[in-house]
């Protein structure tokens, strides 16, 4: 096995680990690098036709300039893109 090979081994496993991780009802948090606070509910989680599984889910952004949140709706990403973004679970 080369060192590519062990790499993709090690990322497909985190991966897999990551999915177990993204219930309904949990939020994540992810800061931009310029200091964006994005906070994600998570409302359900459904395969497509293709049966990839997706994330929907609610979305509100607090930027450093701003007193206040904004609530920017809800969105839909693949299970594996939103494991990526949305890293840190708030919470137990």
């Amino acid at each position: 096995m080369s060192l590519q090979d062990s790499s993709l081994f090690e990322s497909i496993s985190l991966l897999r680990r990551r999915r177990k991780q993204v219930d309904v009802g949990e939020q994540f948090v992810r800061t931009r690098p310029d200091r964006t606070v994005e906070t994600a509910h998570v409302l359900s989680i459904m395969k497509d036709p293709l049966g990839i599984p997706h994330v929907r889910y609610d979305l509100t952004v607090k930027k450093p300039q701003r007193p206040t949140s904004v609530y920017e709706g809800p969105r839909l990403l693949a299970l594996e893109a939103f494991a990526e973004a949305y890293r840190n679970r708030i919470g137990s």
